[in-house]
């Protein structure tokens, strides 16, 4: 495994070193030629921090981490949030082997075409996907997740992994950001909550990722979702079952049903993608998602389609 693309991100030298609570997570990652320290070695303040680092947070814990912040403050930080959606050792596997080839020159060229096209948009957004097609319509005043748009990162910038790799627009305070219609075919999901909700939101998420694995099993994938002015109205599954009302109820109260995420993927569709494993990287895996639930106080869920197309 070579990780050029994260050598890349931090200067083309040696690897960042992997920063984690977990030790099957520094286990794996040492057996791939990363240097690696514990998160209490690197608050101890015995050592003196590493300025490039790959964080990698697991195990249920406070969060935010106010001596890890303190730390890391001269640091070039890559958080990968593995508490966040799954944190098993097979997830830990799957990450280790999708990092190995990601390339950020590639994701971050994607993600300023895709700024470029959403700046310069003047006519609604067409995604077509599996015989489904949506609608969307962007508003005056479009909220934008910051996404990088360069293969770097700097000494004192905490930046999450998933702006390398997405370009992601969200509702604003008078959510007018976007309006979407229509359907959209669903080959997978992904579940999130917020680190510093874990305690409240993470049983959810969990009850969430439980019901799709139980659709995946029973082979019930691709969904058909439909969307009216955006809210998600119908999730049905391939053999016609309805599960919306299985779903909303495991996402937060405020915005229930209204999507809170629409994004594009800087990533390619790709054979290697496995939708049993609840991974961020599996978020932008190609084409383009839709997202509800804010993952404060229960889950954020993502409904990827890969081989949508749009214009």
């Amino acid at each position: 495994m070579e990780f050029s693309g994260i050598r890349k991100l931090f200067g083309n030298t040696e690897l960042p070193t992997v920063v984690s609570d977990s030790s099957y997570v520094l286990t794996r990652f040492s057996g791939s030629g990363f240097c690696v320290l514990h998160m209490d070695e690197v608050t101890s303040k015995k050592i003196i921090p590493p300025t490039k680092i790959l964080l990698i947070p697991a195990l249920p814990s406070v969060h935010p981490n106010e001596n890890l912040l303190e730390a890391l403050k001269q640091s070039a930080v890559l958080v990968v949030p593995l508490l966040a959606f799954s944190s098993g050792n097979k997830d830990v596997d799957y990450l280790l082997d999708r990092l190995s080839s990601l390339c950020f020159e590639s994701t971050t060229k994607k993600n300023l075409e895709l700024t470029e096209f959403i700046q310069y948009l003047d006519t609604p957004i067409i995604v077509e996907s599996s015989k489904c097609k949506l609608m969307v319509e962007l508003g005056d005043d479009v909220d934008i997740m910051v996404p990088k748009v360069e293969a770097n990162i700097a000494i004192g910038q905490w930046v999450s992994i998933i702006q390398y790799l997405e370009l992601g627009l969200v509702p604003n305070a008078n959510n007018n950001s976007f309006k979407v219609n229509g359907t959209l075919s669903c080959d997978g999901v992904t579940i999130a909550h917020h680190l510093h909700s874990h305690f409240t939101a993470g049983p959810l998420a969990l009850q969430a990722w439980q019901v799709f694995e139980e659709l995946r099993a029973n082979n019930q994938f691709p969904l058909i979702l439909e969307i009216e002015q955006s809210i998600l109205k119908s999730i049905l599954t391939n053999d016609g079952i309805e599960v919306l009302h299985r779903i909303l109820p495991l996402t937060d109260e405020i915005m229930r049903g209204s999507l809170t995420e629409v994004a594009f993927a800087a990533l390619s569709a790709s054979g290697d993608t496995d939708w049993s494993i609840n991974s961020q990287l599996n978020e932008p895996a190609g084409g383009f998602h839709i997202g509800i639930g804010a993952g404060e106080q229960a889950a954020h869920i993502d409904f990827v389609s890969p081989n949508a197309i749009y214009q």
